[in-house]
């Protein structure tokens, strides 16, 4: 199964709190955060892992979303989701000899 793009809406309103525990929610399944909104965070994530969202005790509702390419705001909320996802993922760097095991 592919990653796809998913909004997550929560049961009441959205506080700081109720924020990062979906959002720890989000990354124990392996998910990342694109952004935040007022009704709750939009996420890159497992087809597989969203029937374990959806049944999270904060998490209302939980729905695919695409972008269209060419709609209006659709360049500035993708450099949004990249400038987000630079925050979250490290990529290391590794000499030639130490990943051949030298």
């Amino acid at each position: 199964m592919g990653v796809q793009m998913y909004m997550i809406g929560v049961k009441d309103e959205l506080t700081q709190e109720t924020s990062r525990e979906i959002q720890r929610a989000v990354r124990t399944h392996d998910g990342l955060i694109l952004m935040v909104t007022r009704t709750g965070p939009l996420v890159a994530l497992e087809e597989a892992a969203v029937g374990a969202l959806a049944d999270h005790p904060l998490v209302r509702f939980i729905g695919p979303v695409s972008l269209n390419p060419r709609g209006f705001a659709a360049q500035r909320l993708e450099a949004i989701f990249s400038e987000n996802l630079n925050k979250q993922i490290t990529i290391t760097h590794r000499a030639p000899e130490e990943s051949l095991g030298q």
